[in-house]
């Protein structure tokens, strides 16, 4: 996925978090407003393809992109959640 998709995605999801009023928020439960924007075209596995995006933009040092997101290192996996800017 491109740079300027992903910020656009950060829009989205800042934008989704503030109109339901969600303090935080899991990966798969931002598929379907993502799904619906056209950011993807399916859900499987609850949520793979943004924790794949996630996982993507980690490894290169890209969280930066979604501002939105915070991760808890686990023994083998990260917990990744969305949390609304405040501005």
């Amino acid at each position: 996925m491109e740079d300027d998709t992903i910020v656009k995605m950060g829009y989205a999801i800042q934008n989704y978090l503030e109109k339901s009023g969600i303090k935080s928020a899991k990966p798969a439960e931002l598929m379907d407003p993502l799904i619906e924007l056209g950011f993807f075209d399916k859900d499987h596995r609850k949520g793979l393809p943004l924790r794949n995006v996630l996982r993507n933009l980690n490894d290169s040092n890209k969280l930066y992109l979604l501002p939105q997101v915070q991760k808890e290192l686990k023994t083998q996996n990260i917990w990744w959640s969305f949390e609304p800017l405040k501005f």
